[in-house]
């Protein structure tokens, strides 16, 4: 099966929630949509992630779904 990609965005977000038992984090966006991470993601320096701490993420957009591509903290 071969998805066409339709693009990426880069948004500004919070960290909102981080497990790192289960190597997932969570992001609060500007416009309120929430997104996940796992410490397999590019660009995360998934320790050095806390509950406030800015970060970009690189969304890539598919017809039917949307996911974090890339994702860096913000000093």
């Amino acid at each position: 099966m071969n998805i066409q990609q339709r693009g990426r965005t880069t948004v500004k977000a919070t960290t909102s929630e981080v497990l790192p038992k289960l190597g997932l984090a969570y992001f609060v966006d500007e416009n309120g949509r929430t997104w996940a991470v796992s410490r397999q993601n590019t660009g995360v320096a998934f320790d050095d992630l806390e509950p406030g701490k800015a970060v970009h993420i690189t969304v890539a957009h598919y017809p039917k779904f949307s996911l974090v591509e890339h994702c860096v903290t913000l000093n």
